[in-house]
């Protein structure tokens, strides 16, 4: 179908028509000069002149196919259509009175990409780099292209091809070296692609389908966690960790398995760390591997470790009578019963020390002893552990039984006592012997009671008779008690001696001390005679009856 040619081509023809005529010459032009057409599609071609002659005629010479044909004067317009050449030059011409003019139309015909392929991409490793490619197929002219590689709302990169001059259509990659984050798993890439063909047509943009990115990591190998001897029929715990993993939730798959069947087990994680934790309860003795396998995108990582697992029946520990009489002989036997591995190793004890061990493998151990009264109630310990997994020992006691007749010492019945009268005292008196014997005191043929508190008469003084029996005879001994009181006619005595004295020493003072006394006295009569004699009559008088006194005092 033929497309109508524009108004405004029309009044462009005839006014370059006019131009003409007013210049006296005439021109050719061609409108449009350059027109962009799609492939495949279709153009109006205007030649227009300027010359006056009526007869001018005007052509288009072309390779393309003409469909329609419009005439006016001094112009005309062809339809091309179903244009497929990339590149064409259409020559428009006029002949005025014997001259001709010639100019061209270059005709660029374009396609939007047929395809726009982002390239999808592995899984990929933290921290390494990787290539992320873009492919435009098929589109024209390249030179008018732009390509831009987008990670969610942010430009990764552009890239524009002004330097490809080909007019025909080309395929087109672009690469943008990336390397991935954390951050980056879960966004979505794309690759978005603009044909830019203004002023002539429209601004063309296509887009690729979206690629996820899928980050991972997994640089560290998983560590196992189990007992390396499990006893059979035990539950363990076995546990694998591994490290730096990313992302640890929901990402980080496991395989966990124990003599090569799969175990039931929960995984857990924090932060970069996820675990898988199971239970192993072995029921047959030997080696067994514990196996984790790890897996976060396209890696897998793998650890293995060796289980011993054994059976260590609780060793059997023999007497060979549990009950002798002492100075009798024993036997104290220490056996194990059959282990896996058969590497058991046997020791009897007791309380102080080893008393004899075996050498490996060896599943029986003798001790002879002869008893005394210090063995009763001896305990022997038979221990039994597996050279290769010596962490474990089983264990088996057993007590060992002396009868003897009883004996008495000082530790328990002392000779002698010694107490106060009034005093709260408690009498005892125990004697050593198995069966444990019994022990009666007795005073003056009178039963004491033993281990009673009473409180303490003088008559309890004196010596007592003890004596302990058991089934296997008898022991004596005399106990003496000596009770200290307070005599009381010995008291009246000592204080009536105490009073006399201290009587006598008071008078003995008094005579001292009055005897001085007057010895002074006269001594100072004697001093006071000569100065007397030449003083008057009354003087004298006066003074001699003052020297009445000391001889009364004398007769006294």
């Amino acid at each position: 179908m033929a497309q109508p040619v524009p108004v405004l081509l029309w009044a462009w023809c005839a006014l370059t028509a006019l131009a003409g005529a007013v210049r006296g010459s005439f021109d050719v032009s061609v409108l449009p000069e350059a027109p962009m057409v799609a492939y495949g599609g279709a153009v109006w071609i205007n030649c227009s002149t300027t010359c006056q002659d009526p007869d001018v005629r005007g052509s288009l010479e072309t390779s393309l196919t003409k469909t329609d044909e419009k005439i006016g004067p001094g112009w005309v317009a062809f339809l091309l259509k179903n244009i497929t050449e990339w590149a064409s030059a259409p020559q428009c011409y006029f002949s005025c009175r014997g001259r001709v003019k010639v100019v061209f139309a270059n005709i660029s015909t374009y396609r939007a990409p047929e395809r726009v392929v982002l390239e999808r991409l592995p899984e990929l490793e933290l921290g390494r780099a990787y290539s992320l490619t873009c492919r435009v197929l098929n589109v024209a002219p390249v030179r008018h292209l732009t390509v831009t590689l987008r990670q969610g709302g942010r430009t990764l990169h552009t890239e524009t091809f002004q330097n490809r001059t080909r007019a025909g259509p080309d395929d087109v990659t672009v690469t943008k070296e990336i390397t991935p984050q954390q951050g980056d798993h879960g966004q979505e890439v794309t690759c978005h692609t603009a044909l830019d063909l203004t002023p002539h047509e429209p601004h063309l943009e296509n887009s690729s389908s979206a690629v996820e990115l899928k980050v991972y990591a997994l640089p560290e190998e998983p560590q196992l966690q189990i007992s390396h001897h499990i006893e059979v029929g035990d539950k363990a715990t076995a546990r694998c960790d591994v490290t730096k993993v990313f992302p640890a939730a929901g990402e980080a798959r496991f395989t966990l398995s124990f003599g090569g069947q799969r175990l039931n087990f929960t995984v857990t994680t924090s932060n970069d760390m996820a675990t898988a934790q199971g239970e192993v309860r072995p029921l047959s003795a030997g080696e067994r591997q514990l196996t984790c396998t790890v897996s976060v995108g396209p890696v897998s990582r793998s650890a293995g470790q060796s289980v011993l697992v054994y059976s260590l029946p609780e060793p059997i520990l023999e007497i060979t009578e549990s009950q002798i009489h002492v100075n009798s002989s024993v036997i104290v036997t220490c056996l194990s019963p059959e282990a896996h591995p058969p590497d058991v190793l046997l020791q009897l004890r007791d309380a102080k020390r080893v008393l004899v061990r075996s050498a490996p493998a060896q599943p029986l151990l003798d001790f002879p002893l002869t008893a005394g009264e210090e063995d009763n109630g001896r305990e022997f310990t038979c221990e039994a552990r597996l050279a290769s997994a010596n962490q474990t020992v089983k264990r088996t006691s057993a007590r060992l039984t002396v009868l003897y007749g009883p004996r008495m010492d000082d530790s328990g019945c002392p000779r002698e006592w010694t107490w106060k009268e009034g005093t709260e005292q408690t009498f005892s008196c125990q004697a050593q012997g198995n069966p444990e014997p019994a022990v009666v005191c007795k005073k003056d043929g009178v039963p004491f009671s033993i281990g009673v508190q009473q409180q303490v008469r003088r008559e309890d003084a004196g010596t007592y008779h003890c004596k302990a029996f058991n089934s296997y005879g008898y022991a004596s001994r005399d106990v003496t008690i000596h009770v200290e009181y307070l005599n009381v006619l010995l008291l009246v005595l000592v204080l009536l001696a105490v009073t006399a004295a201290v009587t006598g020493l008071g008078g003995g003072i008094y005579l001292y001390y009055r005897s001085t006394r007057i010895r002074k006295y006269r001594l100072k009569q004697k001093q006071a005679k000569p100065a007397e004699q030449g003083k008057p009559a009354e003087q004298v008088s006066l003074n001699g009856a003052a020297q009445n006194t000391p001889e009364v005092e004398h007769r006294v």
